[in-house]
């Protein structure tokens, strides 16, 4: 008999906690229509997360060609947090 642990679909992440942290990645609470992560500046989470589900093309379009320009814009942020950090 096959163990659970033995299908690796029980070791993903959480979908929409995965979907949160990309929204938060691609800074997407500017385009997010629940005022609290407009006001907080990152995705407050929730079934969806309701950023995604109202513009998902733009999650795509997001990974598919722009996925390196926020990485280098995150490590910059980081590089910029360790040497403030360091003073």
């Amino acid at each position: 008999m096959i163990q659970d642990s033995d299908i690796p679909l029980f070791n993903m992440p959480d979908y929409d906690d995965t979907l949160r942290r990309l929204s938060d990645l691609l800074m997407a609470h500017s385009i997010c229509r629940r005022r609290t992560c407009q006001k907080n500046e990152s995705c407050q989470g929730g079934y969806g997360p309701p950023c995604y589900l109202q513009q998902r093309h733009l999650f795509a379009d997001a990974v598919l060609y722009e996925l390196d320009q926020y990485r280098g814009y995150w490590h910059k942020q980081r590089e910029a947090a360790k040497a403030a950090l360091r003073r």
